[in-house]
């Protein structure tokens, strides 16, 4: 097995919207989501974010229906043939832009979408051109600089996940030496087929940070679990994912006979997590009880009646 390399890894910035990671170049039109400030296409520093030129366009729509009104009101005072058409022309072209310029606010947002949308619906080849050149770029880091490499597909993820990127991340992810403090991404990595990486990865994420695995990571597991029994440490990391599951009442209620299947592997702070939940559920997990019993018993010689006092077996 090779040697693992301690990394630092950039923390993951997340955003309302996964197109909001998106620029596009002003010069070329070429799409990119990595965070570099030159375009990989032209070289030119011309790159803007989706939101940002979809804002461009609204603005752009809203200055030429005002100056088309203005144009208006200034043609009515041309033609005028009185002072007091003329001071008419000039009152109904003011109140007419005022108005104008008030429902534009009130529908800048709903316009926003709308030209968002259209940008997606015209360019959607050229944004997807534009995600593959990414990916490209990545993998021709992959052996010289894997950081790099990892974090490039980290973003590329934000809008195109299958598989084959997801393999590269949890590739990339177990050459590293993983810490609780990074900032560990779980569910956007989940695989429709079986990997071996994304299992290893799943276990040491369930011992470093119990927190991130959640429902789709545990029925990952449950899935795969033949394959994953198969690998080196393969029980640990089964182990590892339903001692992180026993953290909420609501997995232990949905996944009572996989967490059953590894409790003799648990440390005695998940089997008394365990132990605490059952024994606030009386009658709920019968065979989960009877197993954490066994266990409990087998490590401690006894087992702790409801009423508090031991029962030594």
């Amino acid at each position: 097995m090779s040697k693992k390399i301690p990394v630092l890894l950039k923390p993951y910035l997340r955003t309302e919207y996964a197109y909001d990671k998106l620029r596009v170049c002003g010069k070329c039109g070429s799409y990119t989501v990595l965070s570099q400030k030159l375009c990989p296409v032209c070289g030119k520093r011309k790159l803007a974010s989706v939101p940002t030129l979809a804002t461009r366009h609204v603005k752009r729509k809203m200055r030429s229906e005002l100056l088309f009104a203005a144009l208006l009101m200034l043609l009515a005072m041309f033609f005028a043939d009185s002072a007091l058409w003329l001071g008419i022309s000039a009152a109904t072209g003011i109140v007419s832009i005022a108005a104008l310029i008030w429902v534009q606010s009130h529908v800048f947002e709903p316009q926003l979408r709308i030209a968002t949308d259209q940008l997606f619906a015209r360019d959607q080849n050229r944004i997807r051109h534009g995600l593959i050149q990414d990916i490209k770029a990545a993998e021709g880091l992959l052996q010289a600089h894997p950081v790099q490499a990892y974090e490039m597909l980290r973003e590329v993820n934000t809008l195109l996940r299958n598989d084959p990127i997801k393999g590269l991340q949890t590739e990339l992810l177990q050459l590293f030496v993983l810490r609780r403090d990074m900032d560990l991404l779980v569910d956007s990595l989940i695989m429709d087929g079986f990997s071996a990486h994304l299992a290893g990865y799943l276990g040491e994420v369930a011992k470093l940070n119990p927190e991130l695995i959640k429902e789709r990571s545990i029925r990952y597991c449950i899935q795969y679990e033949p394959q994953i029994r198969n690998m080196y440490n393969g029980e640990f990391i089964l182990a590892a994912v339903a001692g992180a599951s026993v953290r909420m009442k609501r997995y232990i209620e949905l996944y009572p006979e996989f967490i059953r299947r590894y409790t003799h592997k648990f440390p005695n702070d998940r089997l008394e997590r365990l132990r605490d939940v059952i024994s606030q559920n009386p009658g709920r997990f019968p065979a989960l009880k009877l197993e954490a019993d066994e266990v409990y018993r087998r490590r401690l010689g006894s087992v702790p009646t409801q009423e508090g006092s031991e029962r030594h077996l």
